[in-house]
This record gives structure tokens, sequence and C-alpha cells, in this order.
């Protein structure tokens, strides 16, 4: 249920005198409100000298035109508020009798100023189910801040658009408990660190030869692809994501190294995907920098020094390949990638999404690295190629535009537009000898680069 916004909020707040350093701290809090554009009715301003003070007290509990009374709950309001004495205790019979006719219940607003010795709040009995904001916290401001746009009629948390039935509803497989740990926890390196100790511990037969029972196998692996894809989505702008993605992968294949057969090549498999699926990820998220830091970077792998080509790729998937061409009775170009395709993770990545993201890896490796090997790109034989709406040919085609090779520069890893040109000319070397671009050997179609749909002299050419 929406809350109805207000745009002139008016409070009464409602305290217990104390002493002169309480008044004080009362009385900037109130003042806060009003510099916050709350108007406040408090009885140092509001009461002359010599006026009756429970009339007072009762006409702004009762007033309509006040949008909420604000308790400020310490150890002398409750005593007075339980026993019924004082100012506060006449109060307290007014809001009492209120809140309890009262059906909406909202009016009220109790908020913790002080808290005792042991560190527990100060709460009237009649006030003790009802929910409050706590002042005294290390995040008081936090609390301030959700308190002021709850005044304001505004969503503190905003309920998320309703989504799809989950694909694991149907499925006879069971969901991962990280899946919904990763939504609670923030601590990302706990959350890989956990991912990996399920992928050590998950049961692959290697020796199952039934087709059918091989695929899904392979397929069964999607729930831990989709927690570290949750991990993708929300831990990206992390300081440390990149090094610790990078550490999880590093162990991933140390370990994987000993396994053998299939269950070796579900994990290089899965390797190879999500590697994927992170460029798409970070190429959503506008986090050009990462990409390029990926791409570039020097990796480790049995102690040789590789590039992100050979560290990330495999192509050795023979019995997973094999058991899904028998199975389908069909010839595909590459039966993992199209057991890729048919499991996406959407809606989050979207099929143009991740074969966007193999092909623009395929270009970075042609445009950054100095290798006698770039990165293929399995699955653009899904992309609808040269002639049939590429998921490359809008991005090619903003190269044209200064504007956006500067957006795109850091997928380059340098600001001058110069030195891209440079990039895309090397590029234009390659691609000169039709020999010497990626296709598979019985796909007449080459796999797409960014010259295809943008000459090299057309780069940079417009504002």
């Amino acid at each position: 249920m929406k809350k109805k916004k207000i745009e002139k909020p008016k409070v009464f707040i409602s305290y217990a005198w104390s002493s002169k350093e309480y008044d004080k701290k009362v009385i900037g809090f109130a003042s806060r409100l009003m510099g916050d554009g709350i108007e406040v009715l408090l009885d140092k301003w509001n009461i002359d000298p010599g006026a009756d003070t429970v009339n007072f007290m009762e006409k702004c509990v009762k007033d309509e035109s006040v949008n909420y009374v604000l308790m400020l709950l310490d150890k002398k309001y409750v005593d007075k508020a339980d026993g019924r004495k004082g100012g506060v205790g006449i109060e307290t019979q007014i809001i009492s009798n209120e809140v309890y006719s009262d059906v909406e219940q909202n009016k009220f607003i109790p908020i913790i100023f002080e808290r005792d010795s042991d560190g527990k709040v100060y709460v009237p009995v009649y006030l003790k189910t009802r929910f409050y904001y706590d002042l005294t916290k290390e995040n008081n401001e936090e609390e301030y801040v959700n308190l002021v746009k709850n005044i304001y009629g505004e969503e503190v948390y905003k309920k998320p658009e309703l989504g799809t039935k989950p694909t694991w509803v149907e499925s006879e497989t069971k969901v991962s408990p990280l899946k919904f740990k990763i939504i609670n926890s923030n601590n990302q390196k706990e959350l890989l660190d956990d991912l990996l100790k399920e992928i050590k511990t998950y049961e692959i037969d290697n020796n199952i030869s039934v087709n059918e029972d091989i695929i899904n196998n392979f397929q069964n692996v999607t729930k831990l692809r989709d927690c570290l894809v949750d991990i993708f989505l929300k831990y990206n702008s992390n300081r440390y994501f990149l090094d610790d993605i990078f550490d999880f992968y590093e162990d991933l294949k140390t370990w994987n190294q000993g396994n053998s057969s299939l269950k070796n090549e579900i994990w290089n498999s899965f390797v190879h995907e999500t590697f994927i699926y992170l460029i798409a990820v970070l190429f959503k998220s506008r986090k050009y920098k990462m990409i390029n830091i990926i791409i570039t970077k020097s990796y480790f792998e049995r102690r040789e020094c590789v590039s992100c080509c050979k560290y990330y790729y495999s192509c050795d998937y023979s019995i997973i390949e094999k058991a899904k061409s028998e199975k389908d009775n069909k010839n595909y170009f590459s039966p993992v990638a199209q057991l890729w395709i048919e499991n996406l993770y959407e809606p989050h990545i979207s099929k143009n999404d991740f074969i966007f993201a193999d092909l623009l890896v395929y270009n970075l490796t042609i445009m950054l690295l100095n290798e006698s090997w770039y990165w293929f790109p399995v699955t653009y034989v899904y992309s609808g190629g040269l002639y049939y709406g590429s998921c490359l040919a809008d991005f090619s085609v903003k190269m044209k535009s200064q504007y956006e090779l500067k957006k795109y520069a850091p997928l380059f890893g340098t600001s001058s537009e110069e030195d891209i040109k440079k990039m895309f000319a090397k590029m234009n070397e390659f691609i000169k000898n039709r020999q010497d671009r990626y296709r598979y050997s019985n796909f007449f179609d080459c796999a797409e680069v960014i010259l295809d749909f943008t000459k090299l002299d057309e780069i940079g050419k417009f504002k």
C-alpha cells in the first residue's frame, strides 16, 4: 500500500521535562526537523507563560492538522508515562485512548532518545509492541533520514516489481542454499568461498554413459552458475571485487586440474561460460575499465604465464558434445554453446547480452593483445551474422562517434583517440585475409568484428 505524500508536514513533539542539557538535545532535534521543512509544535516555542499546558497537549495530540506525534523516549518519559504522572502522564492518557481507538495507529511515532546502562531501550508499556526509530544507535543518521522520509510520506524501502516464476519451481533440481544467502549477505569473499566449497563437494558421476544423464549432470550445475552470476550482479561495485573473482577462478581451476573425464569438462565449461557472464554483467553495469583489466591481465596456469584467451577458454568438451549431439540427433557447431543458449540466466542476462559479451572479448583480444591466438566466440553463430542483425552491430556503429569513443575509451585502456584508432588499424590488418578470421570450419560466416559494420576511416569521424 502506497503512503500518502505530505508536502508540508506538521508534528508535535511529546517529551519529558528534564535537565537543561536534555532540553537542549530536544530543541536541537526539533530545530533540525524545522530546517528540513517539517513544522514542529513544541511547548518551548508554542506556549506562553501562564497558558494551560494540558489544553495545549490535548489540542496537539488530537489536532487533525498534526500529521504525527513524535514521542521522545527516555527513562523519565517512561517512568511518568507508566505512572501517569506529570504532563507526560496526561499526554499518555490522551495518546493511549487515541492509539487504541485509531485503526491505523500510525500517527504516533516512538523515538528512542536514551538507553539504560545495559544498552536496553526505554519504552512505555503501552508502546512495547510498536515500531520505533532509534536515534541512539551507531546508524542514528540513517534512522533520522528514514524518519524524515516517513514523515513526508516517502517509501523508505520500495517494494520491487513482481517478477516471474523461477525456473527451479518446476525443476527436480534442488536450489542451492547459497542462492538465498547472497540476498542477505554483504561479504562477497565469504560467498565466493562458500560457492567454491559447494562446487568441490558437488557430485558428478564420471562413470555414467547414458547421453541424457550426462546432459542432466551438465544442466544441474546451472544453479551454481546462477549463484556466481548473482554475485557478479550484486557486488561488481565493491572495491575488491576483481581481486576476489580472480582468486575464485584460480582456486577453481587449480582444483579442477585434479579432475578427469566428465567432471573436468563440466567445470571447464563452468569457467568458460561464467567468464562470458562476467563480461556481460560488467558491460551492462558500465564497468568498462574492469573489462580492460580482465582482458589484458596476465594469468598463471601450471606456473605458465597465459592470456585470458587460454585461461578462461576451453574447447575440450568431447564427452558433453557427443552426448548432446546424439541425444538431439543434430550436428551443432558447438553443442556446449547450444546448451548455454538453452539454459540462459534470463531475465538477468539476455541472449543478446551473452552473445555480445562473447563477441566483445573476441574483438578486444584482437585489439589489445599481441598473441598468436585470440578468443574464439563460440556463440557467434547465434548472433544473427552480418546480414541479420548482429548483436555487435549497434555497438560497432557507435564507434563512428567521438563522444561514444570517449565513453567507451576505458574498454581500450586509453583516453587517446589516436591510440584507439591504432588499435582498430591492428584489427583491420587481422581481417584483411579472410583465412585469418575465426569461424567454424563448416560454417560460411566468420565471427563478426567491429570493422564489419564501421569502416576504419569512419572511426571517430563524427562528433
